[in-house]
């Protein structure tokens, strides 16, 4: 028999689980409706609407604490900013920034490679249009195009020294574009369920933010559903991820919310210096202190 138990919720001002208090209702008033409700209803249409009601709740919650913390952000910290490769996860955070009315206020910086799809700077002009602002784009340091980095650094950089090409067409960039900016937060789109490498990842460290850390891919796209969020067109075309020509590959719809799987088509055939599957582009590997001092140099 179905036998429905009160949920143990938390109260706020304490430091034990409670439970909601629940009206006492007469035995005969209360179980024929139960059984007549339940006798009506096909238990998996049950479950299909319970899961959509829990859904909903979660995605608002998400949504509550993700704008809460990108408000203390800007009250907290000196100029912050978000450096965005408008990947899922980052399509989402502009959309925040932007239903927080933050965008005058946390700078936005993208970093060009000079060996993205085309299709990423399309997009990226379209949600500077559809948010009205402008990123702040950084190159490889004295270069303007993809020739001028060809000239200086060769054309096949990524594949005879992979950390070369990571060090000075992606880090070099960032922590000159976060020197320029004086900042004292970094704001990004890392996720626990990204990999093993993030799994015990906060919302806040030491000099960066990650508003979603504890949202999941399959969270993302709900949210970019529900709302209508302007997503990279490269998604329709079965990339869950979307980085380097050269190193980034379509993976199978089907495996895509399961964990670590949404950057599974990101580096491929590429390893690090010692033997191991690279699994990161260098950005997120950078000694600390990120933010300030000689060390960005």
């Amino acid at each position: 028999a179905f036998s429905p138990s009160a949920p143990q919720l938390l109260n706020p001002s304490a430091s034990k689980f409670v439970s909601p208090s629940i009206p006492k209702l007469g035995r005969a008033t209360t179980m024929p409706r139960l059984r007549t409700v339940m006798a009506a209803a096909d238990p998996a249409q049950l479950a299909l609407d319970f899961n959509s009601q829990n859904k909903e709740s979660r995605l608002k919650f998400l949504q509550q604490q993700a704008i809460a913390d990108l408000q203390l952000a800007v009250k907290n910290y000196e100029n912050p900013v978000f450096t965005t490769a408008l990947i899922a996860g980052d399509d989402v955070l502009l959309d925040l920034i932007h239903k927080a009315e933050l965008m005058d206020k946390i700078k936005i910086i993208f970093i060009d490679t000079f060996h993205l799809f085309p299709e990423t700077h399309t997009f990226l002009d379209d949600v500077e249009k559809h948010y009205g602002f402008k990123a702040a784009t950084y190159k490889a340091d004295g270069c303007d195009n993809v020739e001028d980095f060809h000239n200086k650094y060769s054309d096949d950089l990524f594949l005879e020294d992979v950390e070369e090409y990571d060090k000075v067409a992606k880090v070099e960039p960032l922590l000159r574009s976060l020197k320029q900016s004086q900042t004292k937060l970094w704001i990004n789109g890392r996720r626990r369920d990204q990999g093993f490498e993030r799994a015990a990842l906060e919302v806040w460290e030491a000099d960066k933010m990650n508003p979603i850390a504890f949202w999941t891919f399959e969270d993302c796209w709900d949210y970019i559903k529900a709302y209508g969020v302007p997503y990279h067109p490269l998604h329709d075309d079965g990339y869950p991820s979307i980085g380097d020509m050269h190193s980034t590959l379509r993976v199978d719809r089907e495996k895509w919310y399961q964990y670590g799987m949404e950057r599974a088509g990101r580096f491929q055939n590429m390893q690090n210096k010692d033997g191991t599957p690279k699994s990161e582009c260098g950005i997120h590997s950078v000694a600390a202190p990120i933010l300030g001092g000689d060390d960005e140099k």
